[in-house]
């Protein structure tokens, strides 16, 4: 079977982009109070009625309230009969400080397996920004097949299209975007939703992989600088021992005084589930980047443990980042991330 390749390079500086390497425009700062966000997150989107699932959200955020305030979700280890198995799920949205943003990533995924339009990537990740100056949005794609055979992914290029033709004639009988951008701008806004990966049947299926959507509205002019939003987020995997560890991350100080967490990490050597359920401690690590939280924690469900844990964003895609976790019971493991990435969130200058 062969795949052919169509390739959309939109004209659009504000799109240049690296692998999420990306040197964003400061936020437009102007007098008035006026500006207000949306936007939205989330790891999976299905909709397969030939196999009667969906249409169905997977680690979605909902929608960002005008003011910005943080909401994240994620999930680990998902399968979905027939049409998807992934490891991590993750996504968040905020808005503070004259910018929107949105990020979302996918670990180790299969979609359709066994389906003559099967896909699968290591990593699949997306990130969109909205200020008053412009719209931004990057993907970051890794190891991806499509219909059993690997593709080639520009990692500068938005709305590349990849199509299984039909021999038969007509539409194809496939069709998968990488880098799907679409930007609106309107009277005072502008907006952008970013899908990682968007994989469409003639059949009429379609799935979407990390869909990260940012806008600004009510611009000329950006609300007074809040309190700095100082938090983490991510996904991944490190090795421990014969096999791995996988997680989900989203910790730190959002809206209010008080830091807050949720953090989910599985050892696939024994199976061990730790869940993070109150933060008492969110400092510095041991560099700039870095950053170290304690708390209590459940283990297999089991309350009574305590955490220790610090990851650092040692700059992108991620293969640099690490994460090093403690627990109550003598449990510890660490390492440098094989999949997935850490972002530290600093909107304040």
């Amino acid at each position: 079977m062969k795949v052919y390749a169509q390739r959309s390079r939109l004209a659009c500086a504000a799109l240049l982009v690296l692998i999420l390497g990306l040197a964003w425009a400061s936020p437009a700062r102007a007098d008035g109070a006026n500006v207000t966000y949306t936007g939205r997150a989330f790891g999976a989107f299905l909709n397969v009625p030939t196999l009667g699932v969906g249409p169905v959200f997977l680690a979605d955020t909902g929608e960002l309230p005008p003011d910005g305030a943080p909401r994240s979700a994620q999930l680990l280890d998902v399968t979905v009969p027939g049409v998807l198995s992934v490891a991590v799920l993750v996504a968040e949205t905020s808005g503070a400080n004259g910018e929107a943003q949105s990020s979302a990533s996918v670990l180790s995924v299969t979609v359709l397996p066994g389906h003559p339009a099967q896909v699968t990537a290591s990593l699949l990740q997306a990130e969109s920004r909205a200020t008053c100056n412009a719209a931004m949005g990057a993907t970051h794609a890794l190891d991806v097949t499509f219909g059993g055979q690997q593709i080639t992914v520009d990692p500068f290029a938005p709305n590349q299209v990849f199509v299984i033709p039909d021999p038969l004639g007509g539409p194809p009988l496939a069709t998968l975007v990488i880098n799907e951008q679409v930007q609106s701008e309107g009277s005072g806004s502008r907006e952008i939703t970013v899908n990682a990966l968007h994989l469409t049947l003639k059949a009429g299926d379609e799935v979407i992989l990390s869909s990260a959507r940012s806008d600004i509205h009510g611009c000329p002019g950006c609300p007074p600088p809040p309190p700095c939003h100082d938090f983490v987020t991510g996904g991944g995997w490190i090795n421990v021992g014969k096999s791995r560890a996988s997680f989900g991350l989203n910790a730190g100080f959002k809206d209010g005084s008080a830091p807050e967490i949720s953090f989910n990490y599985i050892d696939h050597n024994n199976g061990m589930h730790m869940k993070a359920t109150s933060i008492a401690l969110y400092v510095e690590g041991g560099s700039k980047t870095s950053r170290r939280f304690e708390g209590s924690a459940e283990i297999n469900g089991a309350a009574g443990f305590t955490y220790r844990i610090e990851v650092a964003d040692n700059g992108e895609p991620g293969r640099a980042d690490t994460l090093r976790i403690e627990l109550s019971n003598g449990y510890a493991a660490g390492g440098a991330l094989q999949g997935g990435n850490i972002q530290l969130h600093k909107p304040c200058p």
